[in-house]
C-alpha cells in the first residue's frame, strides 16, 4: 500500500519500502491490536467496522503510521475519496502542522469528536500559536466534558489575544467553578464591542457575550451547584428538566439517561408533571401547538389533552403568545429560527432533549435528556413480559393515526408522584427561567453538548 504514495521506483526499491512498513507494523505500539483487528475486518470486506477500530488506534498511538495506511484504504473502498486523500496527505507530510489540523477539524465538523481529539492534539503539538485550532481544540475537550483540559488548552497561549478564545475561556472557567475575574473579563469583552465602529457587525459576538453574563448570573444564585445536570441545565440555559434518572447513588451521566425506550405510562407521567409546573408556575397557557412531525404531534395532542386545551399545529405566521409548542425531540426546533427570540408567555417544550447533539435553541422545558430515545409507538423497544423471570418480547410499530395515539397515552394508568421537590426548585428560580422570569433576556440560546457533569455515553 505504500508504493501508492511513492510513484516512479524500481522494484526492488519497492520491496525495500514494504520492508520498512512491515517493521513499523511490528514496531510495539499500543495500536497494533487494533489494527490488527481492524486488518480482520478489512478481510472481511467489513470496511466501515475497520474505521471505527482504527479510531481507538489513534486514541492510543497517533503516531502509528499504519492507522493512516489502512485508514486511506478502507475510505477508497467506501467511495469517501476526499477524506481518504486527508489520510494520504498526512502520510506524505507527517511533521505537517496543516495535514493533522485538516484531519481534526474534517471530524470536527462531522461531530465525531473522539477521533477529532488525537489529531488536533498532534496539530497543536506540532504548532500552539494558531488561534482557531486552540480554539477548535477545546471545545472538542469541552464536548466530551473534560473542562479543565480546555482551559488548559486555552491558556497554553495567552487567551485575550484573541476574542473568542477569551469567550470561551470565560464560559468555561464558570463550568469549572472557578468564577474570580469572569464579571471583569466580561466587561473587557463588552469594551472591545463598543469600539467597533460597525455594530451591526457585532450582533452575534454581543449575544455571546450576554450569554455567559446570563450564565454567570445563575451561577451566582445557586452559588454552590451540585454535579447534576438539573443544577447545571438550569445554570446553562436557564431551563426546565421534568425527568431525571436517579435509581442509584452514582447517577447516570448526571441524571441524564444514555439510552431511554418510551412507554405510554412515562409519557403519561411526564405530561402531568408539565402540568403541575405550567400550574405552579401560573405559565398562563392558552393554546397547545406541536410541530409538523409525527412524534411531535402525537406528544402535541396528547398535553392538549392533559391541559384540556385542544391542540394544533405550529406555523411560525401564526401568533404564538401565551402558547406551549412541543416537539418530540430538542433538535426537532433547529428548522425554525423564529424561536431564538422567546415572545410574550410563550414556553417550548421538548420531551426528549438529546445531551449529545448540539441543537439551534435549547428548549425551556424538557421532559427528560438522553442520548438515545425510543418512542414506543416505533416498535424499536422491548416490553416486559414476565418480571420474574426477566421475560421480554420485542414492541411491535403502531400504525394508528396520531390522534388515535394520543388518546391512547392519555387515557394511560400511571403513578402519580409526589413533585413537591422538584416544583420547589423552579419556584425557587423561577425570576431566571427562561421565557419565564424577569431576570432572563428574550434570547433563547444555542444548546452546546460542553457540560461539567461528567456520565456513560456511548463512544
Amino acid at each position: 500500500m505504500l508504493s501508492h504514495h511513492t510513484p516512479n521506483v524500481s522494484n526492488n526499491e519497492e520491496m525495500g519500502l514494504f520492508d520498512i512498513f512491515k517493521k513499523k507494523e511490528q514496531k510495539s505500539s499500543p495500536a497494533q491490536e487494533d489494527y490488527e483487528k481492524a486488518k480482520e475486518l478489512f478481510d472481511i470486506s467489513d470496511f466501515q467496522g475497520a474505521l471505527g477500530t482504527l479510531s481507538w488506534g489513534f486514541r492510543k498511538d497517533i503516531d502509528y503510521l499504519p492507522l493512516y495506511e489502512l485508514s486511506a484504504v478502507c475510505l477508497e473502498k467506501l467511495g469517501a475519496h476526499d477524506e481518504s486523500q486527508l489520510f494520504k496527505v498526512t502520510l506524505k507530510r507527517f511533521k505537517s502542522f496543516e495535514s493533522f489540523n485538516n484531519l481534526g477539524l474534517h471530524f470536527y465538523e462531522v461531530g465525531h469528536y473522539d477521533l477529532a481529539l488525537p489529531f488536533l492534539e498532534k496539530a497543536i503539538s506540532i504548532d500552539s500559536t494558531k488561534n482557531d485550532t486552540v480554539h477548535d481544540l477545546a471545545i472538542v475537550y469541552s464536548r466530551r466534558f473534560q473542562i479543565e483540559k480546555a482551559i488548559e488548552t486555552l491558556e497554553v497561549g495567552n487567551p485575550k489575544n484573541d476574542f473568542w478564545n477569551y469567550w470561551f475561556w470565560c464560559k468555561l472557567r464558570i463550568l469549572a467553578g472557578k468564577t474570580e475575574g469572569i464579571a471583569e473579563g466580561l466587561n473587557e469583552l463588552n469594551s472591545v464591542l463598543d469600539n467597533e465602529p460597525n455594530q451591526t457587525e457585532v450582533e452575534i459576538p454581543r449575544r455571546k457575550v450576554n450569554e455567559v453574563s446570563e450564565i454567570l448570573s445563575r451561577y451566582n444564585y445557586i452559588k454552590k451547584p451540585r454535579q447534576h445536570i438539573q443544577d447545571w441545565h438550569f445554570i446553562q440555559y436557564g431551563s426546565i428538566i421534568l425527568d431525571y434518572f436517579e435509581d442509584s447513588d452514582d447517577y447516570v451521566a448526571g441524571g441524564r439517561y444514555v439510552a431511554s425506550w418510551g412507554s405510554n405510562e412515562a409519557i403519561r407521567q411526564i405530561s402531568e408533571k408539565l402540568k403541575k409546573i405550567i400550574e405552579s408556575l401560573k405559565l398562563g397557557i392558552q393554546q397547545v401547538l406541536f410541530l409538523g412531525d409525527r412524534e411531535s404531534k402525537i406528544i402535541g395532542i396528547q398535553i392538549g389533552l392533559v391541559l384540556g386545551i385542544k391542540a394544533t399545529e405550529y406555523h411560525p405566521e401564526m401568533d404564538s403568545t401565551n402558547s406551549l409548542i412541543v416537539s418530540g425531540n430538542s433538535f426537532d426546533f433547529d428548522d425554525h429560527a423564529e424561536l431564538s427570540e422567546t415572545k410574550k408567555g410563550q414556553v417550548i417544550f421538548s420531551l426528549n432533549h438529546d445531551w449529545l447533539r448540539p441543537s439551534s435553541i435549547s428548549p425551556d422545558i424538557s421532559g427528560f435528556m438522553s442520548q438515545s430515545y425510543y418512542f414506543p409507538w416505533n416498535g424499536e423497544g422491548f416490553r416486559i413480559t414476565d418480571v420474574e423471570k426477566g421475560e421480554t418480547e420485542k414492541t411491535e410499530p403502531d400504525n394508528r393515526s396520531e390522534e388515535e395515539i394520543a388518546n391512547t397515552i392519555f387515557n394511560e394508568k400511571f403513578a402519580d408522584s409526589d413533585d413537591t421537590n422538584l416544583i420547589d426548585y423552579y419556584m425557587d428560580k423561577r425570576d431566571y427561567l427562561k421565557s419565564i422570569g424577569s431576570k432572563s433576556n428574550t434570547d433563547r440560546y444555542n444548546f452546546m453538548i460542553e457540560s461539567p457533569v461528567p456520565g456513560s455515553y456511548f463512544g
